[in-house]
C-alpha cells in the first residue's frame, strides 16, 4: 500500500500544479505536460521510488525533465516548492470553481482577482446578490447560464457516478468477506443492475452473523441510520450503505429480491400467487409454508416458469413478456467487443503514445482500434490540424508494422463546430478509416438549434460516429439540451452510430441507447480512452448496453475486423 500511495502522492502533486496553473493562465502546453506526467506516474507499473533510485525517471515515456526534477524534490522532502508557492497565492476553493461548467480558467482568475471571489460558495452569493454585473466576460446571459450550472451541479452532485459506487461497494465487500462468519458478500440494488448513477450502496451478505455486527465498525463510517431490513450507515462522501444478511438456504430469494426494482419484483410476487407459491424476501414457500429450494436466483426463475432474467433488464420495463415468450436478449459481453474506436495518445490530450496504446489494446485481446485524437478547435487539447494528421499517419503507419495482428485505424475526434458544420475540410475528412464527430463547445444553445446543430453533422457522409451525444458528464455536468429522438432519426436516415462513451459521461444514457437499438440504429461502446488504464471502462459501458437490451449484433465494435472495415466503406452509399 505504501508502494502505490507515493505513485498516486506524486500524480496528484501534478495534477494540482496543472489546475493552480490553468488559474494562473500559463501555457497550455505546460499544463497538458503536468497532467501527462501525473497519468505517467500514477500508471506506471513498479515504484515510482524504484526508478528514482535507479535514475531511471527519464526513462517512463511522459516525463520530463522538469517534471522528474519535481518527482525527486517529492521523494526527498515530501513537497514540491512549487506547488507550495502556488497554493500561497491561490486560495485551495478556485480549483472547486474550475469544475463549475462555463467557469474557465480566464474567468476563475477574473472572479479572483477583481471580486475576490475564491470558492464555490462566494460564487454563489455573488450570482444570488448581482455583483459580478459589470465584469468583463460575464454578461447578462453568461450570468444566467452560470445559475442553472450552479443548479445543475447541486442536483447532480445528490447521487453518486457508477464509477465512484462501484469503487466504493468493492471496497466495502472486501472488508465485510474478512469477518470470519461471513461466507461471500453481494453488491446489490441498483448498483448490480447497472444504473449509471446511485443514491446508496446495497450489498447482502451469506452468513450467521447480523450486519450490525459488522458494519458500523468498518473504516469510514460517519454513523449509524435506523433501517427496518439489516442495518444502514453513512460514509464519505454522505453516501448511505445497507447490509443485510442471510443464510446459504435462502441466499437466492434474498438475492432475487434486494436486486430488482419494485416492478420487477411485484410481477414476480404475483407470478408465484397463481402458481400456489408465497415469493418472500427470505424465501420462496409453499401454501404449507415450506421452504423451497431457493438457493439461487435461477431456482426462483425456474419456479416462477421463465428463463434467467439478467439483473440489467429487471427494471419493470418488458422483461417477464419477453422472458414468457422466449424472447430476451442473449445480452452483449466483455468477450464480443472487438477493438475501442475512440481513443486518443500523446499527439493531443493523451497521456500515451499510439505505440503503447497499441500494445494496451492487444494485450486486452483486441482486433483492432482506432487512433481518433481531436482537431484543431480544440485547442486546449492540442487538436490536429490537416497537416499534423498526415504527420501522424506516418507514425501510425510504423507502428502498425509492428503489430500485424492489430488493425489500427486512422481517425480523428472532429469538433462539430456552431453551425454544425465540421472542423475539417471534406478531403481531409476522406482520407481517414474513420470519423467521429462530437459537441465541445457552445452547450447552452437551445433544443432545436443544437439539435439542428448535430443532425448537420450526422448528415455529413464522412462521419462514422457521433461521440457522446448529449454532452454529460456524470456529476458534473448535466446534458445539453437536445432532442435524441431527432438524432436517432437522423443517425437511422444516414446509416450513422451512436456512442456509448464508457469514461465518465456514460452517453448515451441507457434509455436513449434502449431507444436507438429499437430504431435500428447502430451503437458503439467505445471507453475514449485518454491513458490505458481508462480502457478498462469498457465494463461500465457495456453495462449501459446490456440495460439497453443490447445483443453483440447492435454494437460496431463488436464486428471481426472485416465486417467493420466493410461498414465503414458504407459512405459511397450514403
Amino acid at each position: 500500500m505504501k508502494i502505490m500511495s507515493l505513485n498516486a502522492q506524486v500524480a496528484e502533486v501534478f495534477t494540482q500544479i496543472a489546475d493552480y496553473m490553468e488559474v494562473a493562465g500559463e501555457n497550455s502546453f505546460k499544463i497538458r505536460a503536468y497532467r501527462r506526467a501525473a497519468e505517467a506516474v500514477a500508471t506506471h507499473s513498479a515504484p515510482i521510488e524504484a526508478a528514482a533510485e535507479a535514475g531511471t525517471l527519464r526513462d517512463i515515456e511522459g516525463l520530463g525533465e522538469a517534471t522528474a526534477a519535481k518527482t525527486l524534490e517529492f521523494l526527498q522532502t515530501g513537497k514540491v516548492q512549487y506547488l507550495e508557492r502556488l497554493k500561497e497565492e491561490y486560495p485551495p476553493g478556485l480549483m472547486e470553481l474550475l469544475r463549475v461548467p462555463g467557469l474557465g480558467p480566464k474567468k476563475v482568475a477574473a472572479l479572483y482577482e477583481e471580486r475576490k471571489i475564491e470558492n464555490r460558495e462566494g460564487f454563489a452569493a455573488a450570482l444570488e446578490a448581482g455583483t459580478l454585473r459589470g465584469l468583463s466576460g460575464f454578461g447578462p446571459k453568461t450570468l444566467e447560464n452560470l445559475k442553472r450550472s450552479l443548479e445543475r451541479m447541486d442536483k447532480l452532485t445528490t447521487r453518486l457516478p457508477i464509477s465512484a459506487a462501484l469503487a466504493a461497494a468493492e471496497k466495502l465487500q472486501t472488508q465485510i468477506e474478512a469477518a470470519p462468519e461471513i461466507e461471500r458478500v453481494f453488491i446489490t440494488g441498483s448498483l448490480r443492475r447497472g444504473c449509471d448513477t446511485v443514491g446508496d450502496i446495497n450489498l447482502l451478505a451469506q452468513g450467521t452473523i447480523p450486519g450490525e455486527a459488522v458494519l458500523p465498525s468498518l473504516p469510514g463510517v460517519l454513523e449509524t441510520l435506523e433501517s427496518e431490513n439489516g442495518v444502514r450507515v453513512r460514509i464519505h462522501p454522505g453516501i448511505e450503505v445497507g447490509l443485510q444478511t442471510a443464510p446459504a438456504s435462502q441466499i437466492g430469494a434474498a438475492l432475487f429480491w434486494t436486486t430488482g426494482n419494485v416492478a420487477h419484483r411485484e410481477e414476480a410476487v404475483r407470478r408465484a400467487e397463481k402458481l400456489g407459491y408465497e415469493l418472500r424476501r427470505d424465501g420462496l414457500f409453499s401454501h404449507e409454508a415450506v421452504l423451497l429450494q431457493t438457493q439461487t436466483e435461477e431456482e426462483i426463475y425456474a419456479a416462477l416458469n421463465v428463463p434467467f432474467i439478467a439483473p440489467e433488464l429487471r427494471e419493470g420495463r418488458d422483461e417477464w413478456r419477453a422472458a414468457d415468450a422466449d424472447e430476451l436478449p442473449r445480452l452483449i459481453e466483455t468477450a464480443d467487443i472487438r477493438g475501442d474506436l475512440h481513443s486518443h495518445s500523446t499527439w493531443s490530450d493523451g497521456a500515451v503514445s499510439i505505440r503503447q496504446m497499441a500494445q494496451a489494446m492487444l494485450a486486452r485481446g483486441y482486433e483492432y482500434f482506432a487512433v481518433t485524437d481531436h482537431s484543431k478547435a480544440l485547442a486546449m487539447a492540442n487538436g490536429l490540424n490537416a497537416a499534423r494528421l498526415r504527420e501522424q499517419a506516418r507514425e501510425i503507419e510504423e507502428v502498425q508494422a509492428d503489430f500485424p495482428d492489430l488493425k489500427i485505424l486512422r481517425g480523428v475526434e472532429c469538433d462539430i463546430m456552431r453551425d454544425g458544420s465540421l472542423d475539417l475540410d471534406d478531403d481531409i475528412l476522406h482520407e481517414l478509416d474513420i470519423v467521429i464527430a462530437s459537441v465541445h463547445s457552445a452547450f447552452t444553445l437551445d433544443e432545436a438549434t443544437q439539435t439542428a446543430r448535430m443532425i448537420r453533422a450526422i448528415s455529413h457522409p464522412a462521419v462514422d460516429i457521433i461521440a457522446h451525444p448529449t454532452g454529460r458528464i456524470l456529476g458534473v455536468r448535466a446534458p445539453y439540451d437536445v432532442n435524441v429522438n431527432a438524432l436517432i432519426a437522423a443517425a437511422k436516415e444516414t446509416r450513422t452510430t451512436l456512442e456509448i462513451n464508457a469514461s465518465e459521461r456514460l452517453d448515451l444514457n441507457d434509455e436513449h441507447a434502449f431507444a436507438a437499438r429499437e430504431a435500428g440504429v447502430l451503437l458503439a461502446v467505445d471507453t475514449d480512452a485518454h491513458s490505458t488504464r481508462m480502457l478498462a471502462n469498457i465494463e461500465l459501458g457495456l453495462l449501459t448496453a446490456r440495460r439497453a437490451w443490447c445483443e453483440a449484433g447492435d454494437v460496431l465494435n463488436a464486428k471481426p475486423a472485416a465486417e467493420l472495415m466493410a461498414w465503414l466503406e458504407r459512405s459511397e452509399s450514403r
